[in-house]
């Protein structure tokens, strides 16, 4: 352990500090140079940092980092315009599933303006936003007024104290499995959690936050705060549904089964504030869109994608999609039952999972790591600390006129993830062989 310099961890908390601030305020995600300079920057701060066991400003550095992104607008993502937008038809009494955007242009809706309207990055599609964040978006519109920085600060709001939240979790869980607590820092510390969470306003981190909730009390014993941690993180995206099958496994010997019921019912709850047709039709258009259209820093749909072009001259993307889902739901199962039978403790099972899902995903933007890092931290697993680095690396492909990445950027991305757990892997078994 390197000994502890209180100027120079101080040093490096202020460049860490200055580095989040320029990518939260000034740098747009066209400015590669720039950009990649001042996330690596921060990056390399964060594990210099992070070495100094000692340092006990870090839970205040990352308070503080998180803060100075409340002074402008998201500048790597443009997803808060459609939160403000299904947030400011809530507060007129309208259904944010009934129509697409484009309708309500010829509507007298208040708030509804074309200058939001030419924001929005997905304007023909429905929007996939579930309950439980529809109603932080009407908080946000009715507070905001029109004011997008205020509405964006509302939801900040909300997420800083979902952070929070996850921290003081992931202590809690750590010192209950007789892990150092300050393993912690990791997560919030990270600089892609805090630019895609509070920076982006992207709702992982509140996921996350709910995820530990559920951990924390199946940890403890406690079946309804579990069931309502997990419940209430599905309710916040759905993809949490991917860890019910080993939740039920797992539950089974002691009768924690109960909790993967339960979860669900919870997050059935969640969605009865807007359910009707509009919802379900609107929703699913969106999740087909999402599996049969969208394409975004994949691995091994790239694969098969290329392999499509060669054998059939275009993208098969309709039928690769569904079928790499089905894949992967495959995958799950089998994983959620290889930890029930090795006894895997749950956060293990939920990372193995989780990466496998995002190993066969078409789309897999920066933020959809956040959960990942979490429950690397809980696991003992590094690969998606280093993930959580690489990703940064797909905000390349951004230009002034669109997105084109290119692909030796997936390439490096992936292979260096990849040999990172490949490594940790052996090294694991290597001492599992040691101690025997």
């Amino acid at each position: 352990m390197p000994s502890y310099n209180k100027t120079g961890s101080i040093t490096l908390m202020v460049i860490f500090a200055i580095a989040i601030f320029s990518i939260g305020n000034w740098i747009e995600r066209h400015q590669t140079f720039t950009l990649l300079s001042a996330f690596f920057s921060a990056a390399v701060c964060y594990i210099l940092i992070l070495q100094q066991d000692k340092s006990r400003l870090s839970f205040t550095i990352g308070f503080l980092a998180r803060l100075l992104l409340f002074f402008s607008l998201p500048t790597l993502s443009d997803d808060l315009y459609r939160f403000i937008w299904d947030g400011t038809l809530l507060t007129q009494g309208m259904h944010p599933f009934e129509q697409l955007p484009g309708y309500y242009l010829d509507e007298d809706v208040p708030g509804i303006t074309l200058e939001l309207y030419e924001r929005l990055n997905s304007p023909n599609y429905f929007t996939i936003y579930p309950p439980l964040n529809q109603g932080i978006f009407w908080l946000s519109a009715l507070i905001g007024n029109g004011d997008l920085l205020l509405s964006a600060n509302v939801i900040r709001i909300v997420l800083l104290g979902a952070d929070i939240g996850a921290y003081f979790l992931l202590r809690s869980i750590l010192e209950h499995t007789g892990k150092q607590v300050s393993l912690a820092h990791w997560y919030w510390l990270n600089p892609l959690v805090i630019l895609e969470g509070i920076g982006n306003v992207h709702f992982e981190g509140m996921v996350v936050c709910f995820l530990l909730l559920g951990i924390y009390a199946f940890h403890k014993g406690n079946r309804l705060v579990s069931a309502a941690g997990f419940g209430l993180s599905i309710g916040t995206k759905l993809l949490p549904l991917i860890y019910l099958p080993v939740l039920f496994l797992t539950g089974s010997k002691n009768r924690k089964w109960t909790i993967s019921i339960f979860a669900g019912i919870i997050a059935v709850i969640t969605f009865l504030p807007m359910l009707n047709a509009a919802f379900l039709s609107g929703m699913t258009s969106s999740l087909d869109l999402y599996f049969q259209s969208f394409e975004f820093n994949a691995s091994l749909y790239f694969i098969v994608r290329e392999v499509g072009f060669w054998i059939y001259g275009y993208n098969q993307i309709a039928f690769i999609g569904p079928f790499l889902s089905i894949c992967a739901f495959l995958s799950i199962l089998l994983v959620s039952y290889l930890g029930f039978r090795r006894e895997w403790d749950v956060s293990k099972s939920f990372l193995f999972i989780l990466s496998i899902y995002l190993i066969f995903a078409t789309t897999v933007h920066p933020w959809y790591i956040l959960p990942l890092v979490a429950l690397g931290i809980l696991s003992g697993f590094w690969y998606p600390i280093v993930w959580s680095l690489l990703i940064f690396l797909t905000y390349v492909g951004y230009t002034v006129n669109g997105f084109e990445l290119p692909a030796f950027i997936v390439v490096i991305e992936y292979s260096l993830v990849v040999l990172t757990f490949l490594i940790e892997i052996r090294n694991r078994r290597l001492s599992v062989k040691s101690y025997e």
